[in-house]
């Protein structure tokens, strides 16, 4: 054959392989893409999946749950799994969750009673903390939960710049821009409540965009909005991993004893004896608050109230607000559990009467409070557990706010009763 034919010819497979090279580069690239894209929007699900299997073996959330602590609250793979384990409810309020006594429910609720708490919150955990750890949790239709409320949250101001920003999470934030039984309209109500504390998500810059996309009906908004989900979606995978290794070190540091402890239920819960508990309790409370006419506390009196108690008069007549915006709050923490169709029982703590009287903020004042919580809890037509008429109860408070005694018998009763009846 000519050498001219030859080039030729060799020339033509070059020109055909040109564009069969090209297009398979540009396959190849497609399918890295979608492959990508396919990981990261079902890592969460994976490691999830993978903790489940093969991280909280048997008694292991049961465990945790009584043993709060700061990255139960920020994560979401623990509280998912209370939510989902038989035999557990999971606790949402503030400080109570973890100011552990002897008649908390983490010490009277145990594996022999048949049903155990999960402690979800500490100080600082007001209403928007929770609206996010609920709307971050998936598969709540029919799930039981106490959500406990504290009057001193509905303040004029509600909760501070700095409190929301130290109990912030990000990944819960995400959860609900993912969720997808959380409807469009409320995740802009959440989003708009959110923007208001711009220095929490600073360090999360997708995510801002996706708040602010969120309240916005522009088109350029839904642009924006297109173009910022992969690395947004970045950005959500990375504090799912973070989630992922910080479950498994605190695995690590349960002890072997309480994990058998709580892996075994019992078949047959025995009669919870609530009058001899209470008996107990006030035989201790008499012991602890002989030393101060508000029948608190006598070493939290001693140490924090009495160094002040001339200034403390009259000086809290200012506290509550019945237009604070933690009554916006409650109503999207409502819209958020009936969307996802939980059963909570919501838990009104009664303010310390007495100490309250002194300080100036007038009964009237608290007992508007009370009213308010309670209409809108019923309005919703949910179970209430109202202690606010045991405001002047001797041994019923440690301190200001915070059960004690017979206060928490009283509590556990209703949580018990709520878990085992409805």
């Amino acid at each position: 054959m000519p050498l001219v034919a030859l080039n030729q010819k060799s020339s033509q497979k070059q020109e055909l392989k040109g564009p069969l090279a090209l297009r398979y580069s540009l396959f190849a690239l497609l399918l890295a893409i979608v492959l990508f894209v396919v990981t990261i929007t079902n890592l969460g699900a994976g490691l999830k999946l993978f903790a489940e299997r093969f991280i909280l073996k048997p008694g292991v959330v049961e465990a945790m749950g009584v043993n709060p602590n700061f990255d139960t609250f920020q994560g979401s793979i623990l509280q998912q799994e209370a939510v989902d384990t038989p035999g557990v409810i999971p606790m949402y309020g503030s400080s109570e969750m973890s100011m552990i006594n002897n008649y908390h429910p983490a010490k009277v609720l145990t594996p022999e009673t048949g049903v155990t708490p999960f402690l979800i919150g500490r100080g600082g955990t007001q209403t928007i903390i929770n609206v996010l750890n609920l709307a971050s949790l998936e598969d709540l239709r029919g799930k039981k939960i106490a959500i406990f409320i504290t009057p001193q949250w509905f303040g004029p101001g509600g909760i501070s710049q700095s409190t929301f920003e130290g109990n912030f999470s990000a990944l819960h934030a995400y959860n609900m821009f993912f969720s997808s039984d959380i409807s469009p309209s409320l995740k802009r109500q959440i989003a708009e409540r959110i923007l208001n504390f711009p220095e929490a998500y600073k360090e999360y810059p997708y995510l801002k965009n996706m708040l602010e996309n969120e309240i916005n009906s522009s088109i350029m908004a839904k642009v924006n909005k297109t173009l910022d989900w992969l690395p947004a979606r970045m950005e959500y995978s990375a504090l799912e991993v973070r989630d992922f290794f910080k479950v498994i070190w605190q695995v690590k540091d349960l002890a072997d004893k309480q994990v058998a402890r709580y892996s075994a239920k019992a078949a047959n819960p025995p009669e919870m004896e609530w009058s001899r508990l209470r008996e107990e309790a006030k035989v201790d409370a008499i012991k602890s608050t002989d030393n101060n006419p508000f029948k608190m506390d006598n070493k939290f009196y001693q140490e924090y109230l009495l160094p002040k108690l001339k200034e403390s008069k009259d000086s809290d007549k200012h506290d509550l607000n019945l237009s604070s915006p933690e009554y916006n709050d409650l109503k999207l923490l409502m819209q958020v559990l009936k969307e996802k169709g939980a059963k909570p029982l919501f838990v009104i703590i009664p303010m310390n009467g007495r100490w309250y009287d002194y300080a100036g903020l007038d009964r009237l004042q608290r007992e508007q409070c009370y009213q308010k919580l309670a209409a809108l809890v019923q309005a919703e037509g949910y179970p209430l557990a109202d202690f606010s008429s045991h405001e002047y109860e001797d041994y019923y408070l440690k301190d200001l706010w915070h059960l004690a005694w017979i206060g928490w018998v009283d509590v556990d009763q209703k949580l018990y009763e709520f878990y085992r009846q409805y």
